[in-house]
């Protein structure tokens, strides 16, 4: 499972531009204080090293969260970086914009946005000068969130990579 605020975003900002890591906040329905960003990798190629702007679709209609859907999400998110990208060309996720980051407090967060509720603030680094996010690195996040997901409920994970 994974948590989806698509309809309780009101903006944010995510910041790339130190390689490796991505900062930010972003403030959302329900939540009095700004969710703040500490995070460990890198976005996209799209937008690699650059701000990002992002806002909530204030047409969207509230129909799959009720009012307290935030309430347990934490002000403060740590943790692994997933799949953040623009969907701009190259498109090597999506092609629109797919923000996914792995939180230390709340598990995975996935954020998935029209083209029109992202701003492109600074120039990305050139997408030639970079490699795609390595696919097999991404699976082991996922696995890495499923295994901690099974912990807490007391189950064993069985990775068919390690047998």
């Amino acid at each position: 499972m994974a948590w989806r605020p698509n309809d309780c975003l009101v903006e944010g900002e995510l910041d790339n531009r130190v390689p490796g890591q991505v900062t930010g906040w972003m403030k959302f329905k329900g939540k009095r204080s700004k969710v703040t960003f500490d995070l460990k990798g890198d976005f996209h190629r799209d937008i690699r090293g650059s701000l990002i702007n992002l806002t909530g679709d204030s047409g969207q209609a509230s129909l799959s969260h009720s009012g307290d859907y935030m309430k347990n999400f934490s002000t403060k998110q740590t943790g692994q970086v997933g799949d953040i990208t623009a969907g701009l060309p190259p498109q090597d996720y999506t092609t629109y914009p797919y923000i996914e980051w792995y939180s230390d407090q709340n598990g995975r967060v996935v954020l998935e946005l029209g083209k029109d509720q992202i701003e492109v603030k600074t120039p990305p680094i050139p997408w030639i000068e970079s490699d795609p996010v390595d696919r097999n690195v991404q699976a082991q996040n996922m696995t890495n969130f499923m295994q901690g997901m099974c912990e807490e409920l007391g189950k064993q994970v069985i990775n068919p990579e390690n047998n």
